[in-house]
């Protein structure tokens, strides 16, 4: 089978309207962008994706129906989130490639060029959005984890994992950037706030792990139980 041409560069469509092989490629290629940011943006995504797929396996069934409004409510949410993080793949895309000119000028100029104070802010603010996005999708799969249909107990575990790991890939995509901040008491908050984000979401996850484990073990020894019955 022949190998894509990594050395080419990406079609001229937006990223979220590229295809997946047409996306790992342009991820695999050797240029500027799209990179990390980029790809974290799309995992947030696909995470909020993954958790709408719980709910609507969950809306409308009768078991279910205390949860309804609930439901409908995250599932505008995270339809809404998914947007975003659309956008946000792209935005990231279009602010490294402004910031890496930029890059390779000596310091004092390119502190100089009118465009970098607003190019090193988006190249900051926007991983720090896909960050709170994706720690959304998290405390979403946290509330809505005794809610849903225990079919899908698994998918939501995949949705709140995929997201936890957005969570932290996104406070790298920002903390590589933070140096370039000129005002250092601004950029020291900016850390704090990331680890103040990542334990809290980290603490969603844990939460939504136990519940989990413990669904999904007692659904294996009940199997056990009854594969035991059978054999008698």
């Amino acid at each position: 089978m022949s190998q894509p041409d990594l050395t080419k560069r990406p079609s001229d469509k937006a990223l979220p309207d590229l295809s997946v092989r047409e996306f790992l490629n342009a991820l695999a290629a050797r240029t500027p962008a799209p990179g990390g940011g980029s790809m974290t943006a799309l995992t947030a995504a696909l995470a909020a994706a993954q958790l709408r797929m719980v709910i609507a396996y969950t809306r409308g069934k009768p078991k279910f129906s205390a949860f309804e409004k609930i439901l409908e409510d995250y599932d505008a949410r995270l339809a809404r989130a998914g947007e975003i993080l659309c956008e946000l793949m792209q935005e990231d895309k279009a602010a490294y490639e402004a910031l890496n000119p930029l890059m390779k000028m000596p310091l004092a100029q390119r502190r100089a060029d009118p465009r970098y104070s607003a190019v090193v802010t988006a190249a900051i603010g926007i991983p720090r959005a896909v960050g709170v996005a994706a720690a959304n999708i998290v405390e979403a799969a946290e509330i809505l984890r005794d809610k849903v249909n225990t079919m899908l107990i698994s998918d939501l575990g995949v949705a709140a994992g995929t997201a936890m790991a957005a969570v932290e890939s996104a406070e790298f995509n920002v903390l590589v950037n933070l140096p370039l901040l000129e005002d250092a008491a601004a950029a020291q908050a900016i850390a704090f706030s990331l680890i103040e984000l990542r334990q809290k979401s980290r603490q969603r996850y844990k939460l939504i792990s136990e519940t989990l484990l413990k669904h999904l073990s007692t659904a294996l020894l009940e199997a056990a139980d009854k594969n035991v019955g059978v054999g008698g």
